[in-house]
């Protein structure tokens, strides 16, 4: 594998946004699913593998608590114990999980991005646009993950990123499929709308049932 191939394919894509560097890239004989695949379980892996170590760090700069659960009551402590024993199994087997739900979830996003770009008239191949996708959804993973060690100012950061890719989304698409300039945006907007509108009804559920056990 030539990470330095790799690296500056995912930095020409991330510093030089337009419909001209997907073009080339599209182009490339490795513009494959298997190579998709290949980079985001490489993203997912070192993303773990950052999130382990800012638990780790967490756990290390709250270590002063430990001091306030001995002056709790004996059963109070046990609680407490129980509880922490739990999320750290619990935080290392998510972690463990997410290297297969991540692709898991990259194909998915893949094929509904492909599906509503073919229903609005594109022509373009799923396994290419999955490496379209990948040339910076991976590096962006990888980058998210490191923001994470920045309290609050990662967090922004982390955000504008997540509006970035929606733009580098919008040229990937564009590109692949050969959509109009309308049609690309329509195929990108879709996907979020009807994610904001799943949010709306679970938040409704929620609070419904809040209201309801209150009632109670």
């Amino acid at each position: 594998m030539d990470f330095q191939s790799i690296f500056q394919t995912w930095v020409n894509v991330l510093t030089r946004p337009g419909e001209e560097v997907f073009v080339a890239e599209r182009g490339k004989a490795s513009a494959t699913l298997s190579t998709a695949l290949v980079w985001i379980i490489l993203a997912a892996i070192v993303t773990a593998i950052f999130t382990l170590l800012q638990a780790q760090i967490f756990d290390t700069a709250l270590g002063g608590m430990g001091q306030i659960v001995d002056l709790l009551p004996s059963e109070l402590q046990g609680e407490f114990g129980t509880i922490a024993e739990s999320g750290a199994t619990g935080g290392a087997a998510f972690n463990l999980a997410s290297i297969f739900l991540i692709p898991l979830s990259f194909l998915l996003g893949v094929g509904i991005y492909h599906i509503i770009a073919t229903v609005l008239g594109g022509r373009g191949q799923y396994g290419r646009y999955a490496y379209l996708t990948a040339t910076y959804s991976a590096p962006l993973m990888i980058v998210t993950s490191i923001l994470g060690f920045i309290p609050v100012l990662g967090g922004c950061l982390s955000l504008l990123l997540a509006v970035y890719q929606f733009v580098l989304t919008y040229f990937a698409i564009k590109v692949e499929y050969g959509l109009s300039q309308g049609k690309a945006i329509v195929a990108v907007v879709i996907p979020l709308l009807a994610g904001l509108i799943l949010a709306v009804c679970l938040v409704t559920v929620v609070v419904g049932a809040l209201v309801a056990v209150i009632q109670q």
